[in-house]
């Protein structure tokens, strides 16, 4: 509860407990003139005898009356705090889950109701973060089914070729093309490996900036360099069409991670001889980066999975392409974590990716 909400159920209550007072008090004071008026008629007239109770108020007026607020007090003062410790417990079982009807005293103090609400609202976020965490860890499960059964092809063609060469049933080119097999076969066993670990080692530890000033034209330009190999290798066209001013406030090293994911997410499910293009486009107060390319059809609850942990779209899933399903995920923290947006649309045979940054993060420090 925020502090000017306190101070506002705080008025409330004395409010009440003042006005419940002046209520009580004034019925006690209201009683007292009545049992006054009729103890003195019926003692002028002589009415009154030694056992009659408006004869011993008579005789014992002040004690009486004293006895009458003191009693009215302790009343309302129990029935304060039961209403107090009653809206107290409502809350506390809706914090536990129970289902209770709203009290009529949260209508006479509205900061309980909404006190309730936050409380309802929060286990709904934490009923929803416990499904998405059961989920995440049941494609975690399955990728690492998936995983476990990978690694055993690559190995088993490794030890079946090492054999033949080891037992001398190859010739000196059949040996050279089993090495040469054997070899890449090791390659892909270390991928999958590093795929085990990347899942292994994930923790939500992406929560701190190193803010700088950084050019992404010549970011990006110095970073594709890198890739120009596997795009050959796919026979993949790149265009890139970026503004020359291209400037943002970021942190240089999470960012990169972030394009480089993305980078290789178009590499791995790009048609080939497609291409692959990134182009932006400068506003006034934020930039836009969008990287396109043609790819299988992907159905749109697919492509509203993207950016989970652990998931791949099914028809990308295959033995040699696609990581753990982190790649996007990360992106999608990272960028969110630079206060951006980050999200993915099927055009017609292409999918496009696209992020917007903030040109500064100072209004957020």
């Amino acid at each position: 509860m925020k502090n000017s909400e306190y101070r506002l159920l705080r008025r409330r209550l004395v409010l009440f407990f003042m006005i419940l007072t002046v209520l009580v008090l004034g019925l006690i004071g209201f009683t007292i003139g009545i049992i006054n008026y009729y103890a003195e008629l019926y003692s002028s007239q002589g009415l009154l005898s030694n056992t009659d109770f408006l004869l011993f108020y008579r005789n014992h007026a002040l004690e009486c009356n004293v006895f009458m607020f003191v009693f009215a007090l302790m009343l309302l003062l129990i029935l304060f705090l039961s209403i107090f410790f009653h809206n107290m417990n409502v809350i506390l079982q809706t914090f536990q889950g129970e289902e209770r009807r709203t009290p009529i005293s949260f209508y006479i103090f509205p900061q309980f109701r909404k006190a309730q609400e936050k409380v309802n609202e929060m286990l709904s976020k934490r009923n929803a973060s416990q499904m998405l965490a059961i989920e995440e860890n049941e494609h975690k499960n399955e990728l690492l089914m998936y995983l476990a059964h990978d690694l055993k092809t690559p190995l088993t063609s490794m030890i079946g070729y090492i054999n033949h060469i080891l037992d001398h049933k190859v010739d000196e080119e059949q040996q050279q093309n089993a090495i040469r097999i054997a070899y890449e076969k090791a390659l892909r066993l270390d991928e999958l490996i590093d795929e085990f670990s990347e899942i292994l080692r994930y923790d939500d530890k992406v929560s701190q900036l190193n803010l700088s000033k950084i050019d992404i034209n010549a970011m990006l330009h110095q970073q594709l360099t890198g890739f120009y190999p596997l795009i050959e290798k796919r026979n993949i066209q790149l265009d890139v069409d970026l503004p020359t001013d291209f400037y943002v406030i970021g942190d240089f090293d999470k960012l990169l991670r972030v394009f480089d994911n993305l980078m290789r997410n178009a590499i791995n499910y790009s048609n080939e001889h497609s291409t692959i293009a990134i182009y932006g486009t400068q506003k006034k107060s934020s930039i836009l980066l969008h990287y396109s390319n043609e790819a299988e059809q992907i159905d749109a609850d697919s492509v509203a999975h993207l950016f989970d942990k652990f998931y791949r779209a099914s028809t990308a899933r295959t033995t040699t392409s696609g990581g753990a399903g982190l790649g996007l995920a990360i992106a999608k923290e990272i960028i969110e974590l630079h206060h951006g947006h980050i999200h993915a649309a099927m055009e017609k045979q292409h999918i496009v990716f696209t992020i917007e940054l903030p040109l500064t993060q100072e209004v957020f420090l």
